[in-house]
């Protein structure tokens, strides 16, 4: 009985669209002020390009620019469109191929690293645990925003996510999804 339910729960999950909720983080500068923040601009300049068209699209720099900026305002901080603004806000976003195998990665964010240690349970489609000769993989995605003072230039806040990305998604279901993760990473901004 305890298998069934736990396969129909499975299903129930799968036919959803629900991916596992994505591992949010951030870190910030203790010596910054953030009550001082009123205004922000984006960075100019095109966004950082990954190599990868399923990231490099402007679908997708559009769907995360829109959630940052809803998010923002409902924090009370207005965009500068002219002069200069109290914070400028960029974001970075990566997708990887990954197999169902548990690693360990370390990356340096500019101010401090740190280590993901993640593992996938991967089912066949009878329910049964892979074989050894079953390979299944999925995609990984990460989606970083900066948040850096208009001031001094320096990064003094970041938050970042990291987590299964299902490519199966229609676009609305992508808006929604963009919009429940930069909610997530943007909750922790300001910091207190």
């Amino acid at each position: 009985m305890r298998n069934w339910l736990c396969f129909f729960l499975a299903v129930m999950w799968t036919a959803a669209g629900c991916a596992p909720s994505p591992k949010i983080g951030y870190d910030f500068d203790r010596n910054t002020d953030f009550s001082a923040y009123h205004t922000y601009a984006w960075m100019s300049g095109d966004q950082e390009k990954t190599g990868d068209r399923r990231a490099d699209s402007s679908a997708v720099d559009m769907r995360i620019r829109i959630a940052v900026g809803t998010q923002l305002r409902l924090k009370g901080y207005q965009t500068l469109p002219e002069g200069t603004p109290d914070f400028f806000v960029a974001y970075h976003v990566g997708l990887k191929d990954s197999s169902p195998s548990i690693s360990t990665q370390y990356y340096s964010d500019g101010m401090a690293g740190h280590a993901f240690s993640h593992s996938a349970d991967s089912r066949s489609a009878s329910g049964a645990a892979p074989s050894l000769n079953e390979t299944a993989s999925y995609l990984t995605g990460s989606l970083l925003i900066d948040v850096i003072d208009a001031g001094t230039k320096k990064l003094v806040w970041r938050g970042t996510a990291a987590g299964e990305v299902d490519p199966g998604l229609t676009s609305q279901q992508r808006d929604e999804r963009t919009k429940a993760v930069v909610h997530s990473i943007l909750s922790h901004f300001p910091p207190k």
